[in-house]
């Protein structure tokens, strides 16, 4: 194992005030929307989970504790700014919000809770710590196992207004007061959505175990957060609801891994999936999963010692007398392996038709909105270095 880091070192810690995880935590709304003397709250969710039940539970939890529930059920994929204005303006009556979904939902239930207590426009608030003031009681509730925006304090968004660009918001006001981490909610997840899903939760360990900004404590995070990952995400994908250990163990690795990223920052990865995900429609976890084993190849040579404890995290077997290098490129093969498993592919060619002239627009969208995840990749990397990474991806496992 590598040196996880000077204890004698000050590190910073944040998280949510409140992490309630297993089977049954959503009853903990119940005791949340009571303690605050709650009468109305506003459930911020999706329409698919409003019309198949899946917020019926959280309801009912809040309804328990006196309080008058009502539903912003607005939120798509990959949401946007708008649907940010539209969730504040449904919340400008109640005493709490609750964000019940995937990340979609939860970044929407954050930052529609920063617009709601400030006066300020939506876009006054995007950047790095522009939320002015602690948001009003906010509670996530996760249910799918891989985003971990239940337990960090980042927003994405779509800017409309610039085309589409995506916009992050970094605060520590976006922290829920309280995460329900309740993996009987992830069961209603189709196989596609859990495979997507997991290898986002798994592309959050792994850049935070290399982060340059990673301390021991995310290292422990990261380190069992991988280890879950490979051990459940197969029968998680296969198996469904006939597995619900595996589905429970997704669960939280998803929060580990979030809590870890939270802390250390991330990589490469998701500075190039930024524009892989905007030009071809890609949701951000399959768009991770496809482009990790393609951005860890190119960082194994900064960072063999760390690469070969994922590969053993990961359960590759270390063959005699295998240096650490061979063993560090092995963990490239075990993702490979883990992305065909659950049907995602190895390359990027299916998603569309690419160029010299593509990827270096998408270098150019990568170092201009998103280069402080490049600054934190463990390998340096150029203008030409993202590029050489996208082609490498179009060509697949074999390049």
């Amino acid at each position: 194992m590598s040196d996880i880091g000077s204890l004698a070192e000050s590190h910073t810690v944040q998280s949510p005030a409140h992490v309630e995880y297993g089977s049954g935590a959503t009853a903990e709304l119940e005791s949340f929307a009571s303690a605050r003397d709650a009468e109305a709250a506003l459930i911020v969710t999706d329409g698919n989970l409003a019309e198949s039940g899946v917020i019926d539970g959280p309801r009912a939890h809040l309804e328990a504790a006196g309080v008058d529930v009502t539903t912003y059920d607005g939120v798509a994929p990959e949401p946007k700014l708008s649907m940010v204005e539209e969730a504040a303006a449904a919340a400008e009556s109640v005493d709490l919000i609750v964000g019940v979904g995937g990340g979609s939902s939860m970044d929407t239930a954050k930052f529609a809770a920063a617009l709601a207590a400030t006066d300020r426009p939506v876009r006054a608030l995007l950047g790095m710590d522009n939320v002015p003031a602690p948001t009003g009681p906010l509670a996530l509730v996760p249910t799918t196992a891989g985003t971990g925006s239940e337990v960090t304090h980042i927003g994405v968004f779509a800017d409309e207004r610039e085309g589409g660009v995506k916009r992050v918001a970094f605060s520590p006001h976006l922290f829920a007061d309280l995460a329900a981490v309740d993996p009987d909610l992830t069961a209603t997840m189709p196989p596609g959505v859990a495979a997507a899903t997991g290898l986002d939760a798994l592309t959050h360990a792994v850049e935070s175990y290399v982060s340059l900004l990673r301390t021991p404590y995310t290292d422990t995070l990261a380190r069992r957060a991988v280890e879950l990952v490979a051990e459940n995400l197969r029968p998680a994908v296969t198996q469904g609801t006939a597995n619900d250990t595996a589905r429970a163990r997704m669960s939280l690795a998803a929060t580990l891994a979030g809590q870890a990223f939270a802390n250390s920052g991330l990589g490469a990865v998701h500075a190039l999936t930024y524009p892989l995900g905007m030009e071809c429609d890609l949701g951000h976890g399959l768009a991770n999963g496809v482009l990790l084993p393609h951005v860890m190849r190119y960082n194994v040579p900064a960072e063999v010692d760390r690469f070969a404890d994922l590969a053993d995290l990961l359960g590759v077997d270390r063959r005699p007398g295998e240096s650490d290098r061979a063993f560090a490129d092995r963990s490239v093969e075990a993702v490979f392996d883990l992305l065909e498993d659950v049907n995602v592919p190895t390359s990027i060619a299916p998603f569309g038709a690419f160029d010299r002239e593509t990827f270096e627009r998408f270098a150019d969208v990568a170092f201009e909105h998103s280069e402080h995840n490049i600054e934190r990749n463990p390998r340096a990397m150029d203008r030409e270095d993202v590029i050489g990474v996208f082609a490498a991806a179009e060509r697949g496992r074999e390049s």
